[in-house]
Order: C-alpha cells, then sequence, then structure tokens
C-alpha cells in the first residue's frame, strides 16, 4: 500500500528469557524492543558512561508488571519498587538496574546492543 511501510524487526537475540528484536529509528540510531518471559531477570548491572547513550540509559516498560531494583554504587542508595502500567526510566551512570518480569513484559531500550560494549559492569546480589 502507497505511503504505508511494514518493516519486519530484526529479531538479534533469543534464549530461555525471551527475545530481543532491533531496529532503527529517525536518528538512525538503534533502539531494543525486548520481550520477556514471567519469572525472568533483565540488567542485573550497571554502566560507567563511556557510552552516551547510556548516560542516561533509557529504558520504558510498555506492558506488563514488573519489578525494578536500582541502587546507586556510589552512595548505596536503594529503591525497590514495582509497575503496572507504562513508564520511563532514565538511568544514569553507576545506578545498578534488574527487571524483574512478574508476568510477561515487553521493554523498548533506547540504545542498541552495542552501546552496551566496554560500558556495563555485571554484578551486585540485590533482590
Amino acid at each position: 500500500m502507497q505511503g504505508v511501510k511494514i518493516i519486519k524487526l530484526n529479531l538479534i537475540k533469543k534464549d530461555d528469557r525471551g527475545f530481543i528484536f532491533e531496529f532503527e529509528n529517525r536518528n538512525s540510531s538503534k533502539l531494543l524492543l525486548i520481550k520477556r518471559k514471567k519469572d525472568t531477570v533483565s540488567g542485573g548491572h550497571y554502566h560507567t558512561g563511556k557510552s552516551k547513550m547510556k548516560n542516561p540509559e533509557t529504558v520504558v516498560i510498555l506492558n506488563g508488571r514488573a519489578k525494578i531494583v536500582l541502587k546507586n554504587i556510589k552512595t548505596e542508595e536503594k529503591l525497590i519498587k514495582t509497575f503496572n502500567e507504562p513508564v520511563m526510566f532514565k538511568i544514569d551512570p553507576y545506578i545498578y538496574h534488574k527487571i524483574k518480569a512478574l508476568t510477561d513484559i515487553i521493554l523498548l531500550d533506547m540504545n542498541s546492543i552495542d552501546d552496551d560494549k566496554g560500558d556495563t559492569v555485571r554484578g551486585l546480589k540485590l533482590q
């Protein structure tokens, strides 16, 4: 149909937790559409800010119920909260973040897989 482009999203990763699709936005940067299954975990890391797309990192929970765990690595301040509606997070460097899917969820991560390289520190044993 003229005036409409239907573009198949690029599946870049599939594992036991679900799927990650990558696509370009208007500025030619890439975004991640992430589908996660109930009781799986995403994140479990923090960023150093070396990548401009991770300073801050922007994540949108589009659908589903999720618990987010946040901890400032430098100040030890911690926040654990459950969300049932769409919400956007802008996460500064050195903020540990972990998202647990309490139902199947859909996330939008406003960067590409490549933006993680060299800027992601895994770790911290938090709930």
